[in-house]
């Protein structure tokens, strides 16, 4: 698959009537295509900022995310705290808006509500506030308002954290499951909806509604693995989406206009997106794609969907309001209560069950209308402050309690113990390891053919050794310490709080010291007490890492001489101290990841010795012709035994290389692999830029996100 402007080119194979299938291009036009260098910045400019600033016009949008299982939609909408996706980004900048309004017209006051539910096996889930409801959550449509979902919680938000705060919740509760294509699979469609209410000088109201869809994954059984509930959790939305396939379809054919059904309520997903598909919004669709070959045929099907989507076209409107005008709505709502009342007692056979639920719903809609444009706005603060107490009990009862998990693995109440940290904050706190007490001992190392049984901390992956580490708990001191044992040819790695400890190296630990073992795994020790595995992020770590590491390496000589070099090479150029402070991180940001690299490389030349021997190293490209350009860092490419340079990797091609190395790591490793990456390595022309897929394996091209209005 290859990505070219706005041009995805995608190859498929097309069964022939005898023989091999042959291999056909098929070509797709869209807006915008993202490939895989685009990070979620990128991807928030060209589909989440369009979607806020139509709204703060008065325009409703809809933003959804469609594609097969495991192609990235939840990752692309929400991400991880170190790299957020299109929501959060686009709640920062909201409240950004309000604090700082520099638009030709500001608005004098922005009031914002926040709503979350879930579809699950096409029932309605309110995701803000999980208790009980009296009786379950439907879809309404009111002639002037649209569709909406009565009852449903919408929270009063005053900052971005409050959003934040209701985005993080409403995910821990959301139904994910491990599937054999993803380890955290939405079983569910997700709605985030934000209701902005802007009050201007003049008295007027403007109301505009955004609303974020992420759509659960469309998967085969066959390739999930699903069995049991996820089959049924997967059968349920492959119906719902199969039904969004055929309003899509309808509606690109003109049924609308031609007076032709379309089943809308045939699922509560697409009831609920109604307005957004063929009413009053701007929408876009995000259309996320796997580059594997073997996924060619659903990528191709995604592909087709998002061309199909491009041929419909919304009514978006522009709904002001008078200062007069909410009063006279809250009226007629009162009105049409009234009237629906007087009907269902003068006439109980006449759908009781019907006029009771549009009862209700009017009065839901009454109450949400009036404290978003009304006097009651304060009430929606309190009862959100109050819900938020609410919610810290559910997620309490969720947890279980360190103690009770030592009681089960028979540990004394109070031992100390480690806590994962991960970049992704969903699996941050999902690995405990209770420390041994004195005077056993609790022992780091892989579980290998080469490995010290038994090991009580089993840990596989680069830097780790068959012993890496020893730590201690003697708990008439309380006090804990940890030694490294491997010596330094195994190439073990372990860091505290950032500082590489030496073999044979003891050091105490205490309370919140952060401890990586090899290059992948990072915890926290927790003693006297609980921890909030959320406390400590994995920015934190890669940040006590990175400052660490240029401290030392500002000390070698040799990067000394090469650090005044490139100082004088950026005065003589008179680059701005801004400009040469970012360039100077994106060095550091390398020499932490050359480190890596090498290490990879060296354990990968000890499996397969007929990979070059490879020495990597951080410098600055130059262009001596002008003095105008500033330096760009790149990563060097020697070959060691004949002090060859073969290629000068730029930084923002370096990150490609390093999970191609790290796959062909990991593969090596577990003995997987090796014909394919023993013919790509010890090609030097893999090394030197031009990177030459296996033809029996997957490609290597980037993965486009299609963004089609």
């Amino acid at each position: 698959m290859k990505v070219d402007g706005n041009v995805v080119n995608i190859q498929v194979d097309v069964d022939q009537l005898y023989g091999a299938p042959e291999v056909e291009e098929r070509q797709f036009v869209y807006d915008h295509c993202l490939g895989h260098r685009a990070g979620q910045d990128k991807l928030y400019q060209v589909v989440g900022e369009p979607v806020l600033n139509n709204a703060l016009d008065g325009f409703n949008g809809t933003l959804f995310a469609y594609g097969q299982t495991g192609s990235g939609k939840s990752f692309s909408l929400m991400g991880p705290t170190s790299n957020p996706g299109v929501i959060p980004r686009l709640a920062k900048q909201l409240f950004q808006t309000i604090d700082h309004d520099t638009r030709e017209e500001p608005a004098s006051e922005i009031r914002v509500t926040m709503s979350f539910l879930e579809i699950y096996n096409e029932e309605l889930k309110d995701l803000l506030d999980p208790r009980p409801k009296k009786k379950k959550l439907y879809v309404h449509q009111h002639p002037k308002l649209g569709v909406y979902v009565p009852h449903l919680t919408e929270a009063a938000t005053e900052s971005a954290e409050d959003c934040f705060r209701l985005l993080d919740f409403g995910a821990k509760i959301r139904a994910t499951a491990q599937t054999n294509m993803n380890s955290t699979s939405s079983r569910s469609h997700s709605v985030l909806t934000l209701r902005i209410t802007q009050v201007f000088g003049n008295g007027k109201i403007r109301n505009s509604n955004v609303h974020l869809c992420d759509l659960a994954g469309s998967e085969r059984v066959k390739k999930s693995g699903a069995q049991g509930q996820r089959m049924r959790e997967g059968a349920s939305i492959n119906n719902s989406l199969s039904v969004l396939g055929q309003v899509i379809s309808k509606l690109a054919a003109g049924a609308d206009k031609k007076g032709a059904h379309v089943p809308f309520r045939q699922s509560k997903l697409t009831h609920l997106l109604m307005d957004a598909l063929s009413g009053d919004s701007v929408t876009t669709m995000l259309a996320n794609v796997s580059p594997a070959r073997s996924e060619a045929e659903e990528s191709l099907s995604t592909l087709r969907f998002a061309e199909s989507v491009k041929k419909i076209k919304t009514k978006p409107l522009v709904k002001d309001l008078t200062p007069e005008e909410p009063d006279l709505l809250l009226e007629s709502f009162r009105t049409q209560i009234e009237v629906l009342q007087q009907a269902l007692a003068k006439d109980n056979t006449c759908l009781p069950g019907g006029l009771s639920r549009a009862i209700e719903a009017s009065q839901g809609l009454m109450q949400s209308f009036s404290q978003r444009t009304g006097a009651r706005w304060a009430e929606a603060v309190e009862e959100t402050k109050a819900l938020q107490l609410i919610q810290q009990q559910v997620l309490q009862d969720m947890c279980l309690r360190v103690e009770d998990v030592g009681q089960l693995a028979g540990v004394e109440q109070g031992a100390p113990y480690l806590l994962n940290i991960s970049d992704d904050p969903s699996l941050s706190g999902c690995l405990l390891y209770f420390l041994r007490t004195g005077p056993a001992i609790s022992t780091v190392g892989c579980l290998g053919p080469d490995s010290i049984a038994p090991n009580s901390i089993v840990l596989t992956g680069l830097g780790i050794p068959a012993r890496l580490c020893e730590i201690q708990y003697m708990a008439d001191s309380k006090r804990v310490t940890i030694v490294k044992v491997c010596p330094e040819e195994d190439r073990g790695r372990l860091l505290l709080n950032g500082r590489p400890l030496h073999s044979s190296e003891e050091a105490e630990l205490h309370h919140g010291d952060r401890i990586v073992f090899g290059w992948a795994f990072c915890f926290r020790l927790v003693m006297n007490g609980p921890c909030n595995p959320w406390e400590e992020d994995f920015a934190t770590v890669s940040q006590e890492v990175l400052e660490y590491s240029l401290t030392t390496s500002m000390q070698d000589m040799g990067m000394m001489r090469a650090t005044g070099y490139w100082q004088s090479e950026l005065d003589r150029r008179n680059v701005s101290y801004e400009d040469a402070e970012q360039l100077m991180s994106i060095i550091g940001t390398l020499i932490v990841q050359v480190d890596e690299a090498s290490a990879l490389c060296q354990e990968v030349r000890d499996v397969m010795p007929n990979v070059p021997l490879i020495k990597l190293g951080v410098g600055l490209c130059v262009d001596f012709m002008s003095t105008k350009d500033i330096p760009a860092p790149v990563v060097q490419v020697w070959k060691n035994d004949e002090r060859r340079l073969l290629a000068a990797w730029p930084a923002s091609d370096f990150a490609r290389r390093l999970n191609a190395l790290r796959d062909a790591h990991r593969e090596v490793v577990q003995d997987q692999g090796q014909n394919r990456w023993a013919w790509r390595l010890s090609c030097e022309e893999w090394w030197s830029g031009d990177a030459l897929p296996d033809p029996a394996s997957d490609t290597e091209e980037p993965v486009p996100e299609v963004v089609s209005p």
